[in-house]
C-alpha cells in the first residue's frame, strides 16, 4: 500500500512539471488547429519546438516593460468574416494552423483592441502584438 502511494506521489510530481501545451496539447475549432500557452520558461520552450508545425504564430507583450501577455481575447475570421477561432484568455504565445490564405485577427485586452490582416501561406507568419505605444488600426495586409 505504501509502494503504491508512493508511486502515485511521484508520478503526479511529475506530471506537475509537464508544461500545460504539452499535457493540453493542440485543440481545435472550426477545423483549425492551435496551440496556446507559453506561461513560464517551460512552456515557451516547448511551444516553440512546435512551431515548424503552425503557419501563423502570435505574441502577445506589453511593449514597455516587455512583459508577456495571457488575458487576450483572440478571434480570427475568414476573408468573408466567418469566424473560424474565438479563443478567450490566449497568450502569451498562440500558434494556428490555417489554410493559405488571408485572415482578419482581433485581439483584445484591457479596453484596447488590435484588428490587422494577415496573408498566411505554407510558410509560418509571426506578428507580436504590443499593448502599449501600438497603435490599433490596421496597418493592412501583413505579408
Amino acid at each position: 500500500m505504501q509502494r503504491t502511494l508512493a508511486a502515485a506521489a511521484i508520478l503526479a510530481a511529475c506530471l506537475a512539471t509537464v508544461p500545460a501545451v504539452q499535457a493540453a496539447g493542440p485543440q481545435q475549432q472550426n477545423g483549425i488547429t492551435y496551440i496556446n500557452g507559453g506561461v513560464g520558461q517551460d512552456e515557451q520552450n516547448a511551444m516553440r519546438a512546435l512551431r515548424a508545425d503552425y503557419n501563423l504564430l502570435l505574441t502577445f507583450a506589453t511593449k514597455q516593460s516587455g512583459a508577456f501577455r495571457s488575458d487576450v481575447q483572440l478571434d480570427i475570421m475568414d476573408a468573408k468574416g466567418t469566424t473560424l477561432l474565438s479563443v478567450p484568455n490566449t497568450g502569451p504565445m498562440f500558434y494556428a494552423k490555417l489554410p493559405a490564405g488571408t485572415y482578419r485577427i482581433s485581439a483584445a485586452a484591457e479596453g484596447k483592441t488590435f484588428k490587422r490582416t494577415v496573408k498566411v501561406g505554407n510558410a509560418p507568419r509571426e506578428m507580436t502584438l504590443h499593448w502599449e505605444n501600438d497603435s490599433p488600426d490596421d496597418p493592412g495586409v501583413q505579408e
